[in-house]
């Protein structure tokens, strides 16, 4: 396996970046140095290497989480006391939880200070005229901690359920409150045991705003091993081409590092809507890579359950196929997330896309997103797994398959 032979690179960047940079929040300086790092590394491999800034709230997607909180505490007040508000306060926040949480539309990003995000992208051209392009994306940037999830695990799911049923609770309640408040029908004894409910599960919403905290975890699994993985494909596209080696022969590669990921998806969005033309203009497909730890777990995602996402059949296919062929095990599966990966900013415009990962999803992940994201708890060798399927991937596009 040839990408074996850039195991050690891959994983060597991956441990100076968590070692020399550490944390790496959206928009940060942090951020950004990293950024101009995979610059100098990607500029001997690239024919262009480009920064392409942008501005966004970061801390919107997160942020919203406290005004989620807010106004289903001002629904249970106001449910005892004038319905019809509160019926209007619970059917915005359910829309706030809706767009901004699950399909990442950026409805209270005005509410929250803008930074600059930086966009790294490196462009290595085929041997003939390109007529088509592969784009393989990785986010730069690492989250805040979830605290939630670091102490309670498994069972953060089902306090993020508990949830979300008291905001769908309280829409239903305000409403039928709201009709009894008009005299339409009579159910004081009914509505009163809801309302009870309402406050029972007040605790558990407020449980939420533990889902992050001011504290960046390392990054190492999410998501610089996706971008040491991006950066090693750079690395072995370089020898290919001096050597003699297969290289694209009408296939342009685009190296994709994004900012902002972890602040919903900001970066990889403003790429996709500034560049969708170029997108367009050539047979395009997107590959994205996310949280590559253990190779036992290579994962192939087919949507994205929360914002509705749906990932190209063929290069699911094709996926499938080449990890087949070396006996990978490999699993497809629908992305149980909520906010989603980079891929779906790419998807959602109807770009053929498709998200690969290497990570145990039957559970929540016990490194995701918590001060556990360190190098020590990847394995170097899904890396180099990763890294084949992705050469191998390419291969066959360049062939003409499934595009």
């Amino acid at each position: 396996m040839l990408a074996a032979n850039y195991q050690d690179y891959m994983f060597g960047l991956l441990k100076k970046v968590i070692d020399e940079i550490g944390p790496r929040p959206s928009c940060s300086e942090a951020e950004k140095r990293l950024g101009r790092l995979l610059v100098e590394e990607w500029r001997p491999f690239c024919d262009k290497v480009d920064v392409e800034p942008f501005t966004c709230s970061p801390t919107a997607a997160f942020g919203s989480l406290y005004l989620i909180v807010l106004f289903y505490l001002a629904t249970i007040i106001l449910y005892w006391f004038f319905p019809p508000l509160a019926l209007v306060i619970a059917a915005v926040n359910c829309g706030i939880v809706f767009l901004e949480t699950l399909r990442i539309r950026e409805v209270v990003d005005f509410l929250f200070s803008k930074k600059q995000g930086e966009n790294v992208v490196g462009v290595i051209q085929p041997q003939n005229q390109a007529s088509q392009r592969v784009v393989v994306s990785a986010h730069i940037d690492s989250a805040y901690e979830s605290t939630l999830s670091y102490y309670l695990k498994d069972l953060s799911v089902l306090v993020e359920f508990a949830a979300m049923l008291g905001l769908v609770m309280s829409l239903g309640a305000s409403l039928a409150k709201t009709l009894a408040y008009f005299n339409v029908f009579s159910g004081e004894g009914a509505l009163t045991g809801v309302g009870i409910a309402l406050i029972a599960l007040l605790p558990l919403a407020g449980l939420v705003l533990l889902m992050t905290s001011n504290k960046p975890v390392p990054g190492a699994m999410d998501n610089m091993s996706g971008g040491s993985v991006v950066s090693g494909l750079g690395k072995y596209l370089a020898e290919a081409r001096k050597s003699g080696d297969w290289y694209p022969e009408r296939t342009e590669v685009v190296l994709l590092g994004t900012s902002s990921e972890e602040a919903g998806l900001r970066g990889a969005k403003r790429y996709a809507k500034r560049h969708l033309a170029e997108l367009r203009a050539i047979r395009t497909c997107v590959l994205n890579l996310d949280g590559i730890c253990d190779e036992k777990f290579l994962t192939i995602i087919k949507r994205e359950i929360f914002n509705g996402a749906e990932y190209d059949p063929r290069l699911v296919k094709m996926a499938q196929e080449v990890a087949a062929s070396h006996d990978w095990p490999i699993t497809v599966l629908s992305y149980p997330i909520p906010g989603g990966s980079d891929g779906s900013a790419f998807a959602l415009r109807g770009i053929p896309t498709v998200f690969l990962s290497a990570a145990d999803y039957s559970r929540v992940p016990f490194n995701y997103h918590t001060r556990n994201d360190t190098y020590e708890h990847i394995r170097p060798e899904s890396l180099s797994v990763m890294l084949q399927l992705v050469v191998e991937m390419i291969q066959r596009i360049d062939r003409g398959e499934s595009m």
